[in-house]
């Protein structure tokens, strides 16, 4: 009886176990399907949100690149006219102060040859930078002017649309097309490896959007700011400061020229050498030419130093 006691016992314990076993392997398979589901919805997600992004990206390029370099901010506009008026209207007593300072040194004291000569010669500088301060509006209009035609007379002796050259609608000769189709591959099996090619895609085409919109953002800070860069330039004591000022604002405004010279450039090597290199070779080289766009800029920054008298 004690015998049959345990046995019955020991059969019921196996059951119980096999019971709690085939649940929780039963729940592990399901947390398991879960998880591969929704990770697929996160590749899935992942891969159309590239996609879109990278579309719309390269649409922007291709039809606002040339088109963001070409505007500059107008020194006419009511919104910056107002605050040059304003700088230059606190600038004003500071030219007045220094006319009559001239003036009354002249006339009422006596000091050394050395100071007087100096004096007579920095009272004109004085009065050209008060009149060239009161125009300046009507010269930084000129300067923009001139760039926005030299830039004009520069894009229209290449292609129409020479964005298209360095991102053409054939996949297979298009660089950022590239990344995405390894990021879509790779996507399929490991959202974080395909990660970076979506993000190099990414990058890519925003750094090409970045220069444009930062070479207007950054003309309109130095329009402002181009009565006080004038006035620096022509006061001695503060012409090593003026003289940087105006070199930068002469650079950020001519940039635009200069980045279109290096798209059609670039152009011209792509359309010449594409009839005697394969495809692969191709998009290295559409690669290469869309990270020249992006360094140029800051090239010619770095490069362009020094080139007004101090």
């Amino acid at each position: 009886m004690a015998g049959r006691n345990r046995f019955l016992g020991l059969a019921a314990t196996v059951v119980i176990v096999s019971y709690l076993a085939s649940t929780a392997l039963a729940f592990a398979g399901e947390s398991a399907a879960v998880r591969v589901l929704l990770d697929f919805l996160l590749r899935k997600d992942l891969k159309r949100i590239g996609d879109d992004t990278v579309s719309y990206l390269m649409e922007q390029n291709r039809g606002d690149f040339v088109r963001t370099l070409l505007v500059s901010p107008s020194p006419t506009s009511p919104e910056i006219l107002s605050i040059m008026r304003y700088v230059i209207a606190v600038l004003g007593p500071v030219f007045i102060a220094a006319v009559l300072f001239s003036g009354m040194y002249l006339i009422f004291f006596s000091g050394s040859p050395a100071t007087r000569s100096m004096i007579k010669n920095l009272l004109p500088g004085i009065i050209i930078a008060m009149i060239l301060v009161m125009l300046s509006p009507h010269i930084m209009n000129i300067l923009l002017y001139i760039s926005t035609a030299l830039t004009l007379g520069v894009i229209t002796q290449g292609p129409p649309n020479a964005m298209m050259v360095l991102l053409p609608p054939n996949q297979s000769q298009n660089p950022i097309y590239y990344f995405m189709t390894k990021f879509g591959n790779i996507t399929w099996y490991s959202a974080e490896a395909s990660a970076p090619f979506m993000f190099l895609a990414i990058l890519l085409l925003g750094s090409l959007l970045a220069v444009a919109v930062a070479r207007y953002l950054i003309v309109g800070l130095f329009i402002i700011i181009f009565p006080f860069t004038i006035f620096l330039y022509l006061f001695l004591p503060s012409r090593e400061i003026g003289r940087q000022l105006m070199e930068q604002t002469l650079k950020w405004i001519f940039l635009q020229a200069v980045e279109v010279i290096a798209l059609l450039c670039v152009v011209t090597i792509i359309s010449t050498l594409s009839p005697f290199l394969i495809e692969d070779v191709m998009v290295f080289l559409k690669l290469a030419g869309l990270l020249a766009l992006i360094v140029v800029p800051a090239a010619t920054i770095w490069f362009f130093r020094d080139f007004l008298p101090g």
